[in-house]
């Protein structure tokens, strides 16, 4: 007669010591592997919108502003470039997140521009994923303005969402 409960708890073991000296693998997905959400394109691009007092860009995908950003160090890219400027310029520079050292707008979404987002997330009280999407772009306000009348920015200010 076979016993079972012996059994289990050898094959148990066995697994725990094959885990022990990495002879079986976990898929544990990556950060720079996150896809997503379905109903979301990828940030490619920035979009010139206006709200009084002036002209903002934002990220964007074409003409849609509700895309969707995480971390991807593999190329750079102009909306990573536009949401950094917006970090740096409203959070950093203004002291509503602390940073100490430099923020590159480099258009890479690498350890950096991950941490600041996720500051800027807490500031704001919404999910501290370091994802960039339409409830962190709510949350941000995205108030970098560009004037075109004197080509510099009028500066940053929690008055309007999207």
């Amino acid at each position: 007669m076979e016993n079972r409960p012996t059994k289990k708890l050898l094959v148990a073991w066995l697994f725990a010591v094959a885990m022990a000296f990495g002879m079986v693998a976990v898929a544990v997905p990556s950060a720079s592997a996150a896809a997503a959400p379905t109903a979301y394109e990828k940030c490619n691009t920035t979009r010139e919108v206006y709200s009084n007092p002036g002209y903002y860009r934002i990220p964007a995908n074409g003409s849609d502003i509700t895309c969707w950003l995480a971390y991807d160090r593999s190329s750079s890219n102009p909306a990573v470039t536009s949401l950094q400027g917006h970090i740096k310029i409203c959070y950093i520079d203004t002291g509503r997140i602390s940073w100490s050292g430099g923020f590159a707008l480099d258009g890479y979404f690498g350890d950096d521009t991950l941490t600041a987002l996720k500051r800027v997330q807490n500031y704001h009280g919404v999910g501290a994923d370091g994802e960039y999407g339409p409830a962190t772009r709510d949350a941000m306000f995205l108030r970098w303005s560009q004037n075109p009348s004197n080509g510099g920015r009028t500066g940053c200010s929690n008055t309007h969402t999207f």
